[in-house]
Formats: structure tokens, sequence, C-alpha cells
């Protein structure tokens, strides 16, 4: 029988017909088939296709104990696209959210589609954001345990700063400071610095008052919770004369709750980068760190020049904090158009609007790419439809895809590679293209 043929079709022809020629619809596995399927393990307890649809089955389900199980050993006879997709599920229902980000990590390294790497991507940026929160309520829960421990050398976690001024378009500069604090610090190679997100989910979680924030002692206990070896901390307030504004940050020891170091510098705001810098060399030098060239060539470099852009950047910062991914993408874009070199603030926006996009997500836009259980990668030797558009049309290409989400199976060769703008007569120069059809 023959099961397909190999048909020259027009671009436009292939895009319009994509609802009729497409994949099926995602793979269903009703509850009744359970029992034969599981008569069909005992038979043949290798074969992969039954295991993933077994899976599939106790997934849907709601058995996701024995969904693991199966899902895993089908992982074992040879990983597939659809089992790693559900096992994945499987482990975000379960609520082992590790699991499932190591699950999607291989996925991600799988050959997909554009459209199936995206939702792996949105799935695992789901996935980390909610690992964050665990973190932290873990880390308070076990107080009692983690301050029995000694940290861990050499790593340091830098705290949001505080404003103790009345000026409300500086309170931003909280976060936006100890941001170029964290970075300038990660340009050395003896130290290893606790992520940004982690440190604010657990401050988040510890509910810290104004009052709190910069006390020694609290920073040793947020560093003893973070298993780091000092703490970063510091305020930044008016000076009453002059209309100067001064910045002291300490180093905090966490096993002593001792401040081993501080920075402090003073001058207009205009000066806030140099000030900053100042002050993160005060600590290094009084912390006995000595700096290479390469070093303190990185430390001095500035990631703008734009005061406005910067406190744009850091009301983004804010912004994400709070939950609000939309405003903070909207405020990291208005640092970029301010200053289009900002590098950090160009990256904080992509993440904004992956993180607006990523939480909104439902684990079903996952499975709907899975077209059947034992199937390899969807996007294995192919690319769409829209991909080859995407070549040589890329907002054409963007915007189909937002509003049709169709995919076509296209040869994998990619035409016209060098192409990269929309230009019409070049897309009218891709005449046709050969696709392969399934015949009924």
């Amino acid at each position: 029988m023959i099961t397909g043929a190999r048909w020259t079709v027009p671009l436009s022809l292939a895009l319009a017909a994509g609802c009729a020629v497409g994949s099926p619809g995602p793979v269903t596995v009703p509850a009744a088939e359970l029992p034969s399927l599981e008569a069909a393990r005992t038979r043949t307890p290798s074969d992969r296709d039954l295991l993933v649809r077994l899976g599939v089955g106790y997934y849907q389900a709601g058995r996701l104990t024995q969904a693991i199980d199966v899902l895993r050993a089908a992982r074992a006879v040879e990983p597939s696209f659809a089992g790693l997709v559900y096992l994945g599920l499987a482990f975000e229902g379960a609520g082992n959210l590790d699991s499932a980000a190591t699950v999607y990590r291989s996925l991600a390294s799988m050959r997909l589609s554009r459209a199936e790497q995206a939702e792996v991507g949105l799935r695992l940026t789901n996935v980390t954001q909610r690992q964050l929160a665990v973190f932290a309520r873990d880390a308070v829960a076990r107080e009692a345990v983690l301050s029995r421990e000694r940290p861990t050398p050499n790593v340091v976690a830098v705290l949001p700063w505080r404003y103790l001024g009345t000026n409300p378009e500086l309170q931003p500069l909280e976060k936006g400071i100890a941001h170029l604090v964290l970075t300038d610090l990660s340009r050395i190679g003896s130290l290893r610095l606790v992520e940004r997100e982690q440190v604010q989910a657990l401050t988040r979680e510890m509910a810290l008052t104004d009052a709190q924030r910069t006390e020694p002692g609290t920073g040793a206990r947020s560093g003893r919770l973070l298993k780091a070896e000092r703490v970063i901390q510091g305020i930044f307030r008016d000076e009453p004369r002059g209309g100067n504004l001064r910045l002291e940050a300490s180093a905090v020891t966490t096993e002593t709750g001792r401040v081993a170091a501080r920075g402090t510098a003073s001058d207009r705001l205009a000066e806030l980068f140099a000030m900053q810098k100042r002050v993160v060399l005060e600590l290094v030098g009084q912390l006995g760190i000595t700096l290479s060239a390469a070093e303190r060539r990185a430390i001095d470099e500035r990631p703008t020049a734009d005061l406005q852009a910067f406190l744009a950047f850091s009301r983004g910062l804010d912004a994400r904090d709070r939950g609000d991914f939309a405003g903070a993408a909207a405020q990291f874009q208005a640092a970029v158009a301010r200053d289009p070199g900002f590098r950090d603030a160009r990256e904080q926006a992509a993440l904004a609007n992956r993180l607006s996009i990523a939480m909104g997500r439902m684990p079903t836009q996952l499975s709907g790419f899975v077209t059947g259980p034992g199937s390899a990668a969807p996007g294995s030797g192919f690319i769409t439809a829209l991909d080859a558009l995407d070549i040589v049309a890329p907002s054409s290409a963007g915007s189909l895809i937002r509003q049709t989400g169709q995919r076509l199976p296209l040869p994998h060769a990619r035409p016209a590679e060098a192409l990269r703008q929309d230009d019409p007569s070049r897309i009218r120069s891709i005449v046709e293209l050969i696709i392969v059809i399934p015949r009924p």
C-alpha cells in the first residue's frame, strides 16, 4: 500500500491547506482501554510504544504515580517525544518540579520544530519559577537545620538595597543598585554569586520589614538560608545638604553576623554609577580580594551611561519582582528605547515577555503537540512550512504562527538560507516547495 507521495505544492496553497493536511489532534487514551494495555504490557514489557500509550492513559486518568513508573520504563527502552512530554507533565502533576525540569531540559535538546521548542521552553520557564517559590518556602521551614550547616566558601548573596529618602522616583533603585553590585561581583573569578531570583524569592518568603532589611543579623540569617558565606546589603539616602546621594554597603559574615567590610560613597545622583563602583571596590579591598587586571577592567564597565534608562530598568526589576511581567517588559523596553546599547535591559525585556507568556501557560498546551504515543519528536528531520517562511519573511511567519498555529511537514533542507528580511520580491521568488502529503 502506498502511504505517501511527493507532490509539488505552492507555498501559499500549503499554508492555506494547513488544517487539511496538518497533524491529527492530540492523542487520547480512553480509561476503558487501560486493562487491555496492562495485559499487553505483561506479555511485552519492553514495547516502548505500548508503555508510552499506557503511561499517557494513566496520566489522563489522574493516576500519576503509575504514569511516572511506566513512562520511566519507556524512556529506559528508548526516549521519545511523546513519552518525555507526558513524563514531564506527570512529574509536574505530582509536585516533583525538579524532575519535571530535568525532563523538559532533555526535551529541549531534541530536534524540534520552532513551535515545539518554544512550547517546551515556556513549560520549563513556568516550572523554574515555581521551583523558586518552593525553594524559599522549604528554606524558611528548615531554618533550624540550615542554620547549623556550614556555609559554602566564597559564595556571596546580594540583598536588595533600601532607600531611606522621600523621593518615590528613586525607590526602584533599591533593585537597580543591587543588580549593579551583583553584576560587578560576578566578574570576580574567585567568587560564586547566588542568583538574584533565588535571593528575591527568599526575601519575599521571609516577608522582611524595611527596618529588618539592613540589620546585620537579618543579612546573616538570609545568608545561612542561602548557604552563602557572606551577604552584601546596603542603603542609599539623600544627604541633608548639597542635594547629594549617599551609598553605604556592608559585607556580613553569615556564621558570626559580623560586618567584615564596609563601603561608602557620596556625590550627585548623576554620578550614581561612579559611586556604586567605588563602593564595590572598597568592599572587595577590605575583604582581601586581589583583582586581576582583567577583573578590574570588567568591573569598571558600565551597562549604560543614561541615568533615565537605568531608572526605567530599575522600575522593570521592581515590577518583575512583584509578578507584573507585562509591566516589567514595558519598562525594560523603555530603557532600550533610551539606550539601544543597554544589553541588560534588552535581555531582561525578552525574559519578562517570556515569563508573562509562560506563567499563563497550561500543561495541556504542551500535550497538544503529541500526536502519537510512540512518535519521535514531531520536528525530527523536518521543518514546518512556517519555519521555512520564517527564513525569508520572519515578520510574516511570526504573524501566521500567532494567527493559525498550523504546522506542515517540509523537507529539512532550508531554502534561501541567506535571506533575512521580508522582501516581497524575495518571497515571490520562492514559487513552490516540495512537501510530503500522506494519502488516505
